[in-house]
């Protein structure tokens, strides 16, 4: 899958390690021609109101991943209502479109930068949710790191508890990742990211799942994607519209990261209508991997 990166979302992957992406993506074969900042621009239909995108730039950056079962996606030819795309995304693009939910970053993925010329550079690929970036942009300084987040993304049950987790290797093994040293645990190993990386057998985890927390704000559904608990003891959420209705999340001032995805920090006492959901793949359910 592909997906165009606004300026910020890219600053945000290779100084602080950013690692979620969310919004409108396409098939990255149907675009396969697109590789030029004007043909991105009309590929992903980028001339939404207030859009950071330009066909005149010089140059523009585009995210690429797997599609791994856990990733959700909605086909928004579906979805009925006018989306309903208040933000002005017109659907006029070249390409079949889907809206991705909030989600962290598939083992592999890749930023790569668009020239007018049609040349295209790597920046940096993703390597797991222990290592982070791999950056092969030059003159590129960390200013930040990015915390771990269980409401997003896979969790392995391992030794009795939930550790972050990435499924690697064709499903043979795990990347186990936590955000400071074991105390004793042995086998993990500090990474550039700022966390401490372990990769064990897929046999030794007990099970894998991510979940799925939503609630209703104001009447908006959010998914629930970074929980923090402030000096009071009052927890607090970062969400992300998980509606279609971005006039609702605008009258409720949310930061509009890019076209349909809005964010905003939030009390939990603010919020109602709490649900966990999982979700859980057919690779994550077997215990070991069996090869045809």
């Amino acid at each position: 899958m592909q997906k165009a990166v606004t300026p910020a979302q890219s600053h945000a992957y290779l100084t602080t390690g950013h690692d979620r992406a969310a919004g409108f993506i396409v098939r990255a074969e149907d675009v396969a021609w697109a590789s030029t900042p004007a043909d991105v621009f009309d590929a992903h239909d980028l001339g939404y109101p207030r859009s950071p995108f330009s066909p005149r730039a010089q140059w523009v950056d585009v995210l690429r991943l797997i599609a791994e079962p856990q990733l959700v996606f909605e086909d928004i030819y579906e979805i009925g209502d006018p989306r309903e795309l208040p933000s002005g995304f017109s659907l006029d693009g070249t390409a079949p479109v889907w809206w991705l939910r909030h989600s962290r970053l598939t083992p592999g993925a890749e930023l790569v930068r668009c020239f007018p010329d049609g040349s295209v550079t790597l920046l940096a690929r993703y390597i797991d949710v222990g290592w982070g970036w791999q950056i092969f942009m030059p003159g590129v300084r960390r200013t930040g790191s990015t915390p771990l987040s269980r409401c997003v993304g896979p969790v392995a049950r391992w030794h009795g508890g939930y550790v972050d987790a990435d499924v690697i290797d064709d499903g043979q093994a795990v990347v186990l990742a936590i955000a400071s040293p074991p105390l004793s645990e042995p086998g993990f190993e500090p990474t550039p990211a700022g966390r401490w990386r372990r990769v064990v057998p897929r046999h030794e985890v007990a099970e894998l799942l991510e979940l799925d927390l939503t609630a209703q704000w104001h009447g908006l559904a959010v998914r629930l994607v970074d929980q923090w608990t402030d000096a009071a003891g009052d927890v607090t959420f970062r969400v992300s519209s998980i509606a279609p209705d971005a006039a609702l999340a605008e009258s409720l001032n949310m930061r509009k990261i890019e076209a349909s995805v809005y964010e905003a920090t939030v009390p939990a006492a603010w919020m109602t209508s709490f649900h966990t959901g999982q979700i859980q793949t057919a690779e994550w359910l077997a215990r070991t991997v069996h090869r045809v």
